[in-house]
């Protein structure tokens, strides 16, 4: 079965690796071992910041595991985010594409939402619990609204002068433990409009 929208199916979004091997989508633990070069390009993405060097090695209690052991999926559609982004940086136009993954994929599969924007949450230290939730695929439901935070957060890297801000920045994540086969998944380009049929 193909990932079509279909009644109320709902979707996670997984930005689309440029350097993807086969048909499923690894977290970055899992990579050191299935593709090893690539595992060692996507841990430099996290040399940037002192703090976020860290974050592959933080433990989720809910989880039980680190978030290296995690992939980060977003429970809001790619166009909405772009849409937002787009409202703060008008010149933003760049192609990014994603795959559009229905919530049966991770039906047997532990996941939890992350959102940083709940009381408690401060970049780089220990969360409180209560900014997770367990995800229930059967009564999983998109978000539809770009969080005010996300605007917020646009809005200061623009008035500090830079050209962009990270997109995800304050963007609730589903963190899903465990690999996700894509290999039907269609792939969305984040210009393209949100259908919410």
């Amino acid at each position: 079965m193909g990932c079509e929208r279909k009644g109320s199916m709902s979707f996670l979004y997984h930005g689309v690796p440029r350097d993807l091997v086969g048909e499923t989508l690894f977290p970055l633990f899992s990579l050191k071992q299935a593709h090893p070069a690539i595992y060692e390009n996507e841990i430099k993405k996290y040399d940037d910041h002192p703090e976020r060097k860290k974050l592959p090695f933080k433990l989720l209690k809910k989880l039980n595991c680190s978030r290296g052991d995690v992939l980060h999926c977003s429970p809001i559609h790619p166009n909405l985010i772009f849409t937002a982004l787009k409202s703060v940086f008008p010149e933003g136009n760049r192609s990014v594409k994603f795959f559009k993954i229905p919530i049966s994929k991770i039906a047997d599969t532990p996941a939890i939402l992350f959102d940083m924007n709940r009381p408690g949450y401060a970049f780089g230290e220990d969360e409180p619990e209560d900014i997770f939730d367990w995800i229930d695929p059967k009564k999983y439901e998109e978000i539809t609204k770009v969080p005010a935070e996300a605007f917020e957060f646009y809005q200061e890297w623009k008035t500090r002068g830079e050209p962009g801000a990270p997109a995800w920045g304050k963007i609730p994540h589903v963190l899903v433990k465990g690999p996700i086969n894509i290999s039907d998944c269609e792939v969305i380009d984040w210009r393209d409009p949100f259908d919410k049929v």
